[in-house]
C-alpha cells in the first residue's frame, strides 16, 4: 500500500470517530476508563492526558473572563468618572458669559482627564480665529466626520498643539451646516486618542456646543 493510500485511510478513519463523537458528545460519560489512557501532546510538558488539557483549557478560560470582568470594570469606572465630570461641564458652560468663560470651563473639564494635557477652543468667526490656518483639519479629519481620534502632522498641528502631543481629539462644532468652531483635546501619550475608541461622550459635547457657542462667536 502506498504512503498516499495509507494517508487517506488516516483521514477517512479520523473523520469516521470525529463524526462520530460529535454525533454522541455523551460517549466518555459511558466509557469514563478510556479518558485517562488520551494522551495529547503539549508544547511546554510533553505529553499530557485529555483530562489535564480539559482542565488547563477551563483555566485558560476563566483567565480570560476574569480579564474582561476587569477591562469592563475598569471602563465602567472611567464613564463614571467621564459622566460626572460632563454635568460639572454643562453647568459651567451654562454659567458661562464670554467665549473665555466657555474656553476656561472647557479646560478645567480637560484637567479632570486623565492623560489629557491640552484643550483649544477655536470659533471661527467674529475675529476669534481666521478660518484659513484650520483649512487642512477642516478638509483633511473633519470634513466626513465632528469627531477625530488619532494623530496629526507637523503641518496641521502647527499653531494648535506644542509637538510634544502626540495624539488629539478633534470636534467640529456646526451651526447652520456651518463650521463654527473646532474643540481640540491634546494628550502627549502616543495611543490614548485613537480611531475606534468610542465617541458618545464626545458627539454629546459637540450637540451642546453648538447649542451654546452662536451667540459667543458669531456676530
Amino acid at each position: 500500500m502506498t504512503d498516499s493510500l495509507i494517508q487517506k485511510k488516516e483521514l477517512l478513519a479520523a473523520s469516521v470517530v470525529l463524526d462520530y463523537l460529535q454525533q454522541h458528545p455523551d460517549f466518555f460519560q459511558h466509557y469514563p476508563d478510556l479518558l485517562p489512557q488520551l494522551r495529547l501532546p503539549h508544547q511546554q510538558r510533553g505529553t499530557v492526558s485529555l483530562v489535564e488539557r480539559q482542565l488547563e483549557l477551563q483555566r485558560e478560560k476563566i483567565h480570560l473572563l476574569e480579564e474582561d470582568i476587569t477591562r469592563l470594570m475598569s471602563v465602567a469606572r472611567q464613564n463614571e468618572h467621564i459622566f460626572i465630570a460632563l454635568n460639572a461641564l454643562h453647568i459651567a458652560i451654562h454659567q458661562a458669559t464670554s467665549f473665555k468663560q466657555l474656553t476656561a470651563a472647557l479646560q478645567q473639564f480637560a484637567d479632570t482627564m486623565p492623560l489629557v494635557k491640552y484643550c483649544r477652543l477655536l470659533g471661527l468667526e467674529n475675529g476669534q480665529q481666521d478660518l484659513a490656518p484650520y483649512e487642512l483639519l477642516l478638509s483633511r479629519r473633519l470634513q466626513q466626520q465632528s469627531v477625530y481620534l488619532g494623530r496629526l502632522n507637523k503641518e496641521e498641528q502647527q499653531g494648535i498643539f506644542p509637538a510634544k502631543v502626540h495624539s488629539v481629539a478633534l470636534l467640529r462644532i456646526d451651526h447652520a451646516n456651518e463650521p463654527l468652531a473646532i474643540l481640540a483635546f491634546g494628550s502627549e501619550q502616543d495611543e490614548h486618542f485613537q480611531p475606534g475608541m468610542d465617541v458618545l461622550f464626545l458627539s454629546h459635547l459637540v450637540t451642546l456646543l453648538a447649542l451654546v457657542l452662536p451667540p459667543y462667536v458669531r456676530n
